[in-house]
């Protein structure tokens, strides 16, 4: 299916995860400059988790629609609708504070976890390369450099209640979030797959 559409309705919101007080581990320096200064400015980690309302989806829908290069248009997104259902408000800086950021979803079949973070394409020559990519907790502002990372952040969701947990890693761009089915329902993302990578720890 070329589009994939979240409905917070069928998101397993019970699921969804709260990363308050998990910690960060990277090394500032190893962070692009620029990365640095997007991050520093937005205050997408100020928001509040608020659990079946605004979780881990929102934060990194916020972050995309904010912050990423490859929103060349507004119009998919409902901003008034965002404002009034997640209670915020949409500010796109220029586009010298922009970076090709993506929307990426993890989940953990045998556990049932799911989460949603970001992603920033470092090597545009290579998008098909997991190493091309820095990860973003936004609700923390943490940063993952590999995908090795990645599992080990989260890991504490699923290791030890499985043996062996393969962690799907899908980057997608956030195509639109908006209410398909007219006024008082809820609102709906879609999102488009571009590469998928499952992780294993090792």
């Amino acid at each position: 299916m070329k589009f994939l559409i979240l409905c917070l309705l069928f998101i397993p919101l019970v699921n969804a995860q709260n990363m308050d007080n998990m910690g960060g581990t990277t090394v500032k320096g190893s962070i692009p400059r620029e990365l640095s200064g997007l991050l520093k400015e937005d205050t997408t980690d100020d928001l509040t988790y608020i659990n079946g309302k605004f979780v881990c989806h929102n934060f990194a829908s916020t972050l995309y629609i904010q912050r990423s290069s490859l929103v060349t248009t507004l119009k998919e997104f409902d901003l008034d609708s965002i404002a009034i259902d997640w209670g915020v408000v949409v500010k796109r800086l220029g586009e010298s504070c922009k970076l090709p950021i993506y929307y990426v979803s993890l989940s953990q079949e045998e556990t049932g976890f799911y989460h949603a973070i970001n992603a920033l394409l470092v090597n545009p020559e290579k998008p098909e390369d997991l190493s091309s990519y820095i990860f973003i907790e936004p609700q923390s502002d943490d940063v993952m450099l590999t995908g090795a990372e990645v599992f080990k952040k989260y890991s504490r969701f699923y290791q030890n209640k499985i043996e062996k947990p393969v962690v799907t890693l899908k980057i997608s761009t956030l195509e639109s979030v908006k209410r398909y089915n007219g006024p008082g329902t809820i609102l709906q993302s879609s999102t488009k797959n571009r590469y998928e990578f499952k992780l294993s720890g090792e």
